[in-house]
């Protein structure tokens, strides 16, 4: 079963990127609809949230929601947006690859707009799948923003924190070699209340 959620405008602080692979490859052209694909997306639905995020056909346990699988992210009305991906060395893959200046290779790309009330510039952070790097991504978009997924990739975020290497991306992992000592971020741990 497929659930499409709203995360338009404050809905869309309920989702967690910081863990997720992003399928972006480098957008020449940012279109007035944007659909972008992710691995790994976490909702943020624990009871322990002042506000959390209310998932129809979706009953786990008091935790966040861990997306195991691809899942659509779609922005409508799209005006202008901000790309930013720092390359990880694929010679090895827990650094990020330096230029002869010792300096980050960093891809750059804006989309320019003009600000105004309508407006609303969502922002994320996560690994881009090609070129794989670190990646900020600023959308926006005057319209809604829809999420897709699948219910049945749906688990605890806590599964995934102690076992990232089942439910983490697994072509990611094979093309940078992180498989074997894969490491969550001290937020992510934070968050799920591991230490």
């Amino acid at each position: 079963m497929t659930n499409q959620l709203d995360i338009t405008a404050n809905q869309f602080n309920s989702i967690d990127f910081s863990e997720a692979s992003a399928f972006l490859n480098l957008m020449p052209i940012l279109g007035t609809h944007v659909e972008l694909h992710f691995w790994g997306i976490t909702l943020l639905t624990s009871k322990q949230r002042r506000k959390p995020l209310i998932l129809p056909n979706v009953n786990l346990e008091d935790s966040n929601t861990y997306i195991a699988g691809f899942s659509k992210v779609v922005f409508h009305d799209v005006v202008g947006g901000e790309i930013s991906i720092e390359l990880y060395d694929p010679a090895c893959p827990n650094s990020f690859l330096k230029s002869h200046k010792n300096e980050s290779v960093i891809l750059q790309r804006q989309w320019a707009f003009k600000p105004e009330e309508s407006t609303w510039v969502y922002e994320l952070d996560c690994t881009s799948d090609w070129p794989a790097g670190a990646c900020y991504l600023a959308i926006a978009s005057k319209g809604k923003v829809q999420l897709t997924y699948e219910v049945s990739n749906c688990i605890p975020a806590r599964k995934f924190v102690l076992e990232p290497q089942k439910y983490g991306q697994p072509g990611w992992k094979k093309a940078t070699g992180v498989e074997p000592g894969l490491q969550l971020s001290p937020f992510k741990r934070e968050l799920e209340g591991i230490s």
